[in-house]
């Protein structure tokens, strides 16, 4: 989200109380969350699985946190509404005023609503600190704690940190012009960071990746001259009228991007610090980062919508439960992807002998799979099928994105995908 040092210094954040109707619908949810749970663990097994089919060979990534945003408020367990630090971030003289929850955020349709409005604020940018306190960046002045701010904003913060894993977001942008909306990992000291990506609200058909590191990213550019990681990458299509699926791959020595399951980018960095997970909406400035900022007239602004984020890791011991809402109904995603790759951030043609595609299937409260299958090249296809026994229950080849599946786990039931010849198996056992 920048290339500058963060301002302020972490800080814990107050949970709110909750009604007691909010308790009760809590209550109902968490009923038929246990029902499932019981039906997962009679047969032994999560039900969630995350495949990476490549040409040599087949990976599996564990379902390790996440959201599907399909309750009536937010889960305050893996959430906060600010940096910890800072309600902005001074240095890249962002205007917006990070709001509390739910002030800018709204739940509806299975799906988060980070919203921006024009209203000006004075407030502390750093909530313990005191309102004459300095605030600087590195050892530049950046003004006093307390200031004025032009718009407020939501966002989300992970109070959980990861070290690795497989980032996935599937959302709809905002079209206006100065909104910038991030999906990035941050943390560490020195300051650490992965920008899955960073958008524009004006240049809806185009995506930034980046990483921040001390000096550990440094790549050529076309000329031969060293520059850190990272840049802009145009689209065939735009990322704000359809849903489309961004991720992040972060292994041991390099960080992988993806639109819709294809790799765009590929930074040959190595991370070992945990980080945060955000999701936000900024509001740039005409003389800042990733300027310009919105037009003075400007007073509406459409949301940031998330469907669902989800975090997938190599490590079985920190697999947890996804079950998803059976009703949520949102767009299956577009098929964007790069309309051109830089050398520069796509890297080395060999870097990308071995692409494949990733299929997860996720159980829904309907006792249902749906399957998602991102990364298929124009007329690709792959093949799933569901047997019990040698009794093939359910068969279909296609280039569906997302596909229900009206089939449940059963004592015995196997499930396979197979792409390009490589096969991807499941099993799933009772007691």
């Amino acid at each position: 989200m920048s290339s500058v040092p963060r301002d302020g210094a972490m800080t814990a954040v107050q949970k709110p109380l909750l009604n007691s109707e909010k308790n009760s619908d809590k209550t109902d949810n968490m009923k038929r969350f246990l029902a499932i749970i019981l039906l997962l663990v009679g047969s032994n097994s999560f039900a969630q699985l995350l495949w990476q089919i490549n040409a040599d060979t087949v990976i599996q990534y564990y379902y390790t946190d996440g959201d599907e945003f399909s309750e009536t408020e937010i889960n305050l367990d893996k959430w906060n509404h600010w940096y910890g630090w800072a309600r902005s971030i001074a240095s890249n003289k962002e205007q917006q005023y990070y709001t509390d929850f739910m002030q800018n955020h709204e739940l509806k349709n299975g799906c988060l609503y980070l919203s921006v409005n024009k209203k000006d604020v004075n407030a502390k940018l750093v909530d313990w600190m005191n309102d004459n306190d300095s605030i600087k960046s590195g050892k530049k002045f950046n003004g006093f704690n307390k200031r004025d701010f032009k718009y407020v904003a939501g966002m989300i913060q992970s109070k959980r940190q990861f070290n690795k894993g497989y980032f996935e977001i599937k959302f709809k942008s905002p079209s206006n012009k100065g909104l910038w909306p991030a999906f990035w990992l941050y943390g560490g000291t020195p300051n650490e960071e992965i920008d899955i990506m960073e958008l524009k609200g004006e240049r809806e058909n185009q995506t930034h990746v980046e990483t921040h590191c001390q000096g550990c990213d440094m790549v050529r550019n076309p000329i031969g001259q060293k520059r850190s990681f990272g840049g802009w990458i145009k689209l065939d299509g735009d990322l704000n009228k359809e849903f489309n699926i961004v991720s992040g791959l972060w292994e041991n020595d390099e960080v992988r991007y993806y639109i819709n399951g294809r790799c765009i980018a590929v930074s040959k960095v190595k991370f070992d610090k945990p980080k945060n997970l955000v999701a936000n909406v900024a509001v740039a400035d005409d003389n800042g980062p990733f300027h310009p900022g919105p037009d003075k007239e400007d007073v509406s602004f459409e949301p940031m919508v998330i469907d669902y984020i989800r975090v997938w890791t190599k490590d079985d011991s920190q697999e947890t439960h996804l079950v998803m809402n059976a009703n949520d109904k949102n767009a299956a995603p577009a098929n964007t992807d790069a309309k051109s790759k830089p050398k520069m951030l796509y890297g080395k043609k060999k870097d990308h002998e071995k692409d494949g595609i990733f299929v997860s299937l996720v159980y829904s409260d309907q006792n249902t799979f749906k399957l998602y299958c991102n990364g298929l090249a124009k007329k690709e296809t792959y093949t799933v099928k569901f047997l019990l026994g040698t009794e093939v229950i359910y068969e279909k080849t296609g280039s569906d994105r997302e596909l229900d599946i009206p089939y449940g786990i059963k004592p015995g039931l196997k499930i396979e995908v197979e792409y390009k010849g490589k096969k991807a198996e499941k099993v799933y056992l009772t007691r």
